[in-house]
């Protein structure tokens, strides 16, 4: 038995673009100013957590929806991803849990994380 190997040439990979490189800036500043109009009851839930209970407790109460909705804004990037380009539904889906994510970014932002930073700097809890 006689077996001849050739070597084969380098592997090509497809070339997908880096993570930075995806990142559609006009769409998530859109989403992230929806998310904006839409953070004020989320932002008086945590703060109303944060005053009354603790900052420790608002950050769990806020650290547990924020996991959820990446998964679902993941998931629904996906989905995107792999429908037919002319459904609207998934794109709707995905905008809809982009802007809940960006809300929920910017309640903790703007009610969890400047409390935490002047308690940090100062030892005196932010009003």
């Amino acid at each position: 038995m006689h077996v001849t190997a050739e070597p084969a040439g380098p592997v090509q990979r497809e070339r997908t673009p880096r993570w930075y490189q995806r990142v559609r800036i006009g769409y998530n500043a859109a989403c992230a100013f929806a998310g904006l109009t839409l953070c004020g009851p989320w932002a008086w839930v945590l703060a109303s957590v944060r005053d009354e209970a603790s900052l420790a407790g608002a950050w769990v109460m806020a650290l547990i929806p924020l996991v959820v909705l990446g998964f679902l804004d993941n998931a629904r990037r996906i989905e995107v991803q792999h429908a037919d380009p002319e459904l609207w539904g998934p794109k709707w889906r995905a905008v809809l849990a982009r802007v809940l994510l960006w809300a929920a970014i910017l309640a903790i932002f703007l009610t969890l994380l400047i409390a935490a930073t002047v308690r940090l700097m100062t030892g005196v809890p932010a009003p």
